[in-house]
């Protein structure tokens, strides 16, 4: 092979590499713009529609308010989905591990204290979470 060949070969891969490189370090800034980031700021949260809470400094995008069906916290306005009333087979299944593929309803507004059921990622353990 020629010197001239090679680095030719040389020039068109430190180009794909700075290409790549390139694309990786746009893609990382452009995902820390505050217009993709609304939970990181309360003006960023109101601009997407959602609300934001400042006792705990989070973002709640929702529009699904009490009593829509939900299958995680994170899709209610409340931030709480209850589960359904359990059968006893499910209670009998819960007492042993965690339910699957539970449907539950979003919860009011208001303010919850105390250790309440919750479904989570369309999950029902028999732990519960406590909120204060």
């Amino acid at each position: 092979m020629q010197p001239n060949a090679n680095r030719n070969i040389l020039i068109i891969v430190l180009v794909f590499i700075a290409i790549v490189f390139g694309g990786i370090m746009l893609g990382f800034w452009y995902s820390r713009l505050p217009s993709n980031n609304p939970q990181k700021s309360q003006a960023g949260c109101e601009s997407v529609g959602g609300d934001w809470d400042a006792v705990a400094g989070r973002c709640l995008v929702s529009y699904k308010k009490e009593g829509e069906p939900c299958v995680d916290g994170g899709q209610c306005k409340s931030g709480i989905c209850f589960p359904p009333t359990l059968t006893e087979e499910q209670e009998v299944v819960l007492l042993g591990g965690h339910l699957k593929n539970v449907v539950g309803t979003c919860y009011s507004d208001e303010q919850i204290t105390g250790c309440v059921k919750q479904v989570l990622m369309g999950i029902v353990s028999k732990e519960s979470m406590c909120l204060d």
